[in-house]
């Protein structure tokens, strides 16, 4: 927005009107509030090429203007083909009869946008140029200037002659207006209408000074306001920081070493997994417990080969026998955990044909024809009773019910706090308790920490894993003898490292044999002899078909379980005050 102030009161604007088409537009407009500051000699051009004026009221072919005459307002309209184009438009016109000329003083009172607009602008700078010899005067004494509108606007002199209004972010429905006092020397030639033969300095300096102190205890009001919200966010953080060290922060362990060479508790694999977990029981912890069941002499598993006939032929295939010693089981049961018991139970009970021996691939087809039955009637319970067993070990601790409800309340009343700050229009304190209502009610439920009992048990099966992964690179006599690992190895499986050991126990067992003891000699006969690779691959089998089972029955019983889907769809800082002057446009697109 370039203007120059004439000697006889009149203004020359040219408006550099930039915009960002989102869309296909024929038009755009400018309208603008006449009063008794009438415009004269329009102009529209577009990089220097001006538009044509068209003296009808029907829109033309682009590159043409017409102005409409509304009431007290003038539209000027022109022509375009755009379509998601930035593009820059010049409108110039003249601002007749502007200044007032008092007395004392000659006043300057211009909107520059007006609160009609009803879109947005992203920056506005509006520079005026005053009459000649406006430098042989002192700006701020004898040439005073304001702003009024949005108080993050600025007026300033940039230079003898020269006046600015600059302000981002301008929002719809707010004006933006600019007033000056000059000395009337500087307008020689204005007509007789605008000359009000009264002093108006001492008004207009006392109107405008309750406009700025009333702007600038908004200022300090929103300052203080933002510091409040502050200091609101960082209260809660610190509370939610003590919350932590209470309920969150994990207690500091006595061990503190690398490695544990022994077991560091009396707990199955699928007990210790639930303590590393969080409560969770992962798949390969039945893996786990059938081959600590194996291990303990109470089934044994024998790998079978047998000819399956295809169209083309036919192929072998390696399934693994489960036998259950009968007389051993029924011997130690009583004394046996309960999520070993279920799981023997089940497998030799429900699944076997015969209550003595069970095929892997029987599971897996039992799995996924009474996928219902396996998993609500085995997978869950099995789940449910080892999270109750780290609840009645006392593993992980909760935040106490009187806390709780201290944190919810103040969660509560901050949500309405911020609704009732929000609906005064105070909203930077309001968002900020808006935030912290959400922080209070959601962090505190993400808090958890293992007693300090679990906590001690957890560093050394941590530094127990960490032995499972290095042993290979300590001195021979610092590693347990092959029967031992048999042991370690059930643990492993549930610590996801049982490849990364078998790997190692190649390197110090070769042949898996100690002193005439062959791993798993005593439950675990294989088709295809007793090598590590062998072995290990049987093992691997055992795990993924057992794996299989469960992920086939849990994905087939949710999907059974899921809703269908739906295909419907659903000079300084600007002052708040003023509004009086004249003019003001409003901009938008057709």
């Amino acid at each position: 927005y370039d203007a120059e102030l004439l000697p006889d009161g009149s203004m020359l604007v040219t408006e550099h009107i930039t915009v960002t088409f989102h869309g296909s537009y024929k038009g755009y407009f400018i309208s603008i509030p006449q009063g008794t500051t009438p415009l004269s000699e329009i102009l529209v051009s577009e990089n220097g090429t001006p538009y044509q004026f068209n003296p009808g009221t029907e829109y033309g072919p682009p590159g043409t203007y017409l102005i409409k005459q509304n009431g007290n307002e003038v539209t000027i309209d022109w022509s375009i083909d755009a379509t998601d184009i930035q593009r820059t438009f010049d409108v110039s016109y003249r601002v007749n009869n502007l200044v007032m000329v008092h007395n004392d003083v000659a006043e300057f009172y211009r909107k520059f946008v007006g609160e009609k607009n009803q879109q947005s602008i992203g920056e506005v700078t509006v520079r005026i140029l005053l009459p000649a010899g406006a430098e042989n005067y002192q700006p701020g004494s004898d040439i005073r200037i304001w702003g009024h509108g949005p108080l993050h606007g600025e007026v300033n002199f940039a230079g003898p002659r020269e006046v600015v209004w600059q302000i981002t972010d301008m929002p719809a429905n707010e004006f933006l207006e600019g007033r000056m006092t000059m000395p009337v020397q500087l307008f020689p030639a204005v007509p007789a209408e605008v000359k009000t033969a009264q002093n108006a300095l001492p008004a207009i300096l006392a109107e405008e000074g309750q406009w700025a102190d009333k702007a600038n205890r908004e200022r300090t009001m929103a300052r203080l306001q933002i510091l409040f919200a502050i200091l609101v966010l960082l209260g809660t953080l610190i509370a939610l920081y003590i919350l932590w060290r209470m309920y969150g922060k994990e207690f500091k362990p006595e061990f503190q070493g690398d490695y544990y060479r022994d077991l560091p508790a009396d707990y199955s694999p699928a007990e210790m997994s639930v303590l590393w977990n969080w409560g969770e029981v992962k798949t390969h912890d039945i893996t786990a417990t059938l081959m600590d069941m194996a291990r303990r002499g109470y089934i044994t598993i024998e790998q079978q080969l047998f000819e399956q006939k295809r169209l083309l032929g036919s192929k072998d295939v390696t399934t693994y026998l489960l036998t259950l010693q009968k007389e051993q089981y029924q011997k130690d049961r009583k004394n046996l955990r309960p999520h070993e018991r279920k799981l023997i139970d089940y497998l030799f009970t429900t699944i076997s044909e015969d209550n003595s021996t069970l095929y892997l691939y029987d599971i897996e087809q039992f799995s996924k024809k009474r996928s219902r039955e396996f998993y609500y009637n085995l997978w869950v319970p099995w789940k449910d009773g080892l999270f109750a067993k780290g609840e009645s070990n006392q593993w992980f601790e909760k935040t106490d019910s009187k806390t709780r409800w201290i944190v919810a309340g103040t969660g509560v009343l901050f949500f309405i706090i911020s609704v009732l700050l929000i609906n005064k229009e105070i909203v930077i304190p309001g968002v900020s308790f808006l935030v912290s209502a959400f922080l209070i009610s959601i962090v505190p439920q993400i808090f958890q920490r293992r007693s300090q009992p679990a906590n001690e048990d957890l560093t050394k099966w941590q530094a127990f894993r960490k032995f499972l992964l290095h042993f290979s690179d300590m001195q021979r006599h610092e590693i347990p003898s092959l029967i031992i690992w048999e042991h370690y190895l059930v643990y492993a499986v549930s610590l996801g490292v049982a490849k990364e050991v078998m790997k190692q126990l190649e390197v110090v067992f070769p042949n898996l044999e100690d002193n005439n003891y062959r791993f798993g000699q005593h439950w675990y006969y294989g088709a295809a002899g007793f090598g590590m690779a062998g072995f290990s691959n049987h093992f691997d089998n055992i795990g993924e078909s057992l794996q299989r089972s469960i992920q086939v029955a849990e994905k087939t019983v949710r999907a059974a379980e899921s809703k269908s889907s739906s295909g419907s769809g659903g000079g300084g800082g600007f002052s708040g005050g003023g509004g009086g002057g004249s003019g003001g446009g409003s901009y938008g697109g057709r």
